[in-house]
């Protein structure tokens, strides 16, 4: 017995480590997919089905060990997908008997029909619905198809419990380990106080764009006096005004058009396939927007803040991203330089 228990968890756990490990290599897409919590949880399913465990004169498999996890990470009908194909092997191919799997498939479409008003959050609560299910399983299979001993009965409720213990302790672990990963890559390209993309992440949009787009426009928007403000008052003052700022600039982007936050009080708007003079008008509405506007540094407290832009445009096929960026960046010194609260541009003529 000591040997198929071991078995049988070893195979959850590792079936359920290789799952997420290669398909974390080949598309982390499907990770959160309920497609692919089905088609793990289906083939640890017919596995353990391959490995029996024998004890006091019963044999009896945790197939359905897997198909319980599913309920927490999927969705009904492939949840009754992979009842369906556990079956077929259950049946048709490892010779069980189907008045077992009837008496698990009533329970299993019961918990199915449940499922909305259910909250699996906790791994203790999952482990109390194991066992739950375990003792109403086991107590169908008594009085339907063949008598066991009490023994035999907790021995199938222990064991089950405990497999079902390890394997969701094992799942859960992973999927936090993912989000960590997740959210680590995520980072890489976001600005983590306002949820912008980053410098990096501005870097390849403008790559991007700059060969694929007839005309990019760039403005390089600097929050004016930004270090008086987090001097007179507080970072965490600060803070919550660079993301009222980005709010404030984000319902300016234009359709196509993506923010960035830069640097500290730096954030950059990429607009593609933009007039040169309507990219100046939006400048000057951004410029009106921010200088009409409260930001608040306290529920109490308000402030008025203004910006200067500076303006980049790309409208020939010779002008590099370098070059962009520098007019922007000069035109931006130029507006702090001549007063600040200003949009500066090079004159274009079309």
């Amino acid at each position: 017995m000591l040997i198929d228990f071991v078995l049988n968890i070893s195979l959850t756990i590792s079936g359920i480590y290789l799952f997420h490990r290669l398909q974390y290599a080949e598309d982390r897409r499907l990770i959160d997919s309920g497609i692919f919590q089905a088609l793990l949880m289906t083939t640890l399913a017919v596995l353990l089905l391959m490995v029996p465990i024998h004890v006091s004169g019963i044999t009896f498999s945790l197939y359905f060990i897997p198909l319980l996890i599913l309920v927490k990470y999927s969705v009904p009908y492939y949840m009754l997908g992979s009842l369906v194909v556990v079956y077929l092997f259950h049946h048709l191919i490892f010779g069980y008997g189907w008045q077992v799997y009837l008496i698990f498939a009533v329970l299993y479409i019961f918990v199915m029909a449940i499922l909305p008003f259910l909250k699996f959050e906790k791994l203790r609560t999952l482990t109390s619905a194991c066992i739950a299910f375990s003792i109403l399983y086991v107590l169908g299979i008594n009085l339907l198809i063949s008598d066991l001993t009490l023994w035999q009965m907790l021995i199938f409720v222990a064991t089950s419990t405990t497999v079902m213990f390890f394997a969701m302790m094992m799942y859960e672990d992973i999927n936090a380990i993912l989000k960590l990963l997740k959210r680590y890559e995520e980072d890489e390209y976001k600005d983590y106080l306002t949820q912008l993309g980053n410098i990096k992440s501005f870097d390849e949009e403008v790559n991007l764009l700059i060969d694929e787009s007839e005309t990019l426009s760039l403005l390089l928007i600097d929050i004016d006096n930004f270090k008086v403000v987090n001097d007179t008052h507080s970072y965490a003052s600060g803070d919550a005004l660079i993301r009222q700022m980005a709010n404030l600039l984000d319902n300016h982007v234009p359709g196509g058009g993506s923010l960035f936050r830069n640097s500290g009080e730096e954030f950059a708007m990429v607009i593609p396939n933009l007039s040169f003079d309507k990219t100046v008008r939006l400048g000057e509405a951004i410029r009106n927007s921010v200088e009409r506007a409260s930001f608040h540094i306290s529920e109490e407290e308000t402030i008025s803040l203004t910006v200067s832009i500076g303006v980049g445009y790309k409208d020939e096929a010779d002008v590099t991203k370098g070059r962009m960026f520098t007019d922007a960046d000069d035109m931006l010194h130029a507006a702090k330089k001549q007063g600040q609260n200003r949009v500066m541009f090079i004159p274009y003529l079309s």
